[in-house]
């Protein structure tokens, strides 16, 4: 291969030489792998009772509030079976998970589709901060416990009303210990706590050497979860290198990742604007070459 980028080489060598490696990943990660949220195709087969009613994709569910609380859970019972049980674990996390190997590094998502646990990256190198879908809550908050969420989603799959893709009622989710509501958990989990003090922990130890940040796919729909603190902790540390790999789609009114590097950070920050899956191939490529 003999077109690398030379941004992408540099993030090889400094893989290489840092210290510690900080991984932030979004969704960019997961739809180069081949998880979209932009599948126009795939979401009407799927969804047409919401395609008929201006829908056109999982990307524009994620902020609709226009139905009843049967229908939103028909729809994420059949969004997370497609996540959870159907997307297999993708090859491009093995990859990545090739070249951090014998890395000292971390990795917070805003992802929640359990990819990197999947491709069985390490659990005490991971932070999900936004939690999973694995778990159930009870809405009313009458206990702190949380149950397993997939025995739930495969009952009330079987039983959704196709007239207007709503599950029946007989079947909700409820808490066991109230008949309240049950919501997705996300964060409201026992083991959430001691995930994020695991990770801050790691951050504190990474301030003693040499550190490459790596921003993969994150744009601005929680920027509060990766690319602000990121770009905090590059402005506050002076032994960091920070490279952003996002790809603008110009074209695209739903895939808007914004690949631009603040002017404070920008003497050690490095903009790739390239889709993640070309990165890593390139990153891959010169990874084998060292090997020979």
């Amino acid at each position: 291969m003999s077109n690398i980028d030379p941004t992408v080489a540099l993030l090889y060598d400094t893989i290489q030489s840092a210290d510690f490696i900080l991984v932030g990943a979004g969704a960019g990660l997961s739809a180069a792998a081949g998880l979209s949220f932009a599948d126009e195709q795939m979401f009407a087969r799927r969804y047409p009772y919401w395609v008929a009613r201006g829908r056109h994709s999982e990307y524009h569910m994620f902020s609709f509030r226009d139905w009843t609380d049967a229908q939103q859970w028909a729809y994420m019972a059949d969004h997370i079976h497609r996540i959870a049980v159907e997307t297999p674990p993708l090859p491009l996390y093995q990859q990545l998970k090739a070249l951090l190997t014998n890395k000292d590094y971390y990795i917070i998502t805003s992802n929640v589709d359990r990819q990197f646990l999947r491709n069985q990256f390490p659990p005490k190198q991971l932070f999900e901060y936004q939690g999973s879908y694995d778990y159930l809550c009870c809405s009313a908050a009458c206990t702190s416990d949380a149950w397993p969420f997939m025995p739930e989603m495969e009952r009330m799959l079987q039983h959704i009303n196709p007239d207007d893709s709503s599950v029946l009622p007989d079947y909700l989710p409820v808490c066991p210990h109230c008949g309240q509501p049950a919501r997705l958990a996300f964060r409201d989990y026992p083991q959430y706590e001691q995930e994020k003090a695991r990770y801050q922990q790691w951050l504190q130890q990474s301030e003693y050497g040499m550190l490459c940040i790596i921003e993969i796919g994150v744009g601005f729909n929680s920027p509060g979860v990766i690319r602000v603190p990121f770009e905090r902790i590059t402005g506050e540390r002076e032994r960091v290198k920070f490279f952003r790999i996002t790809a603008d789609y110009a074209d695209s009114d739903i895939e808007i990742a914004y690949p631009e590097i603040p002017k404070p950070i920008a003497d050690k920050s490095y903009s790739i604007n390239m889709d993640a899956a070309i990165v890593i191939e390139q990153l891959m490529w010169l990874h084998r070459q060292k090997k020979i």
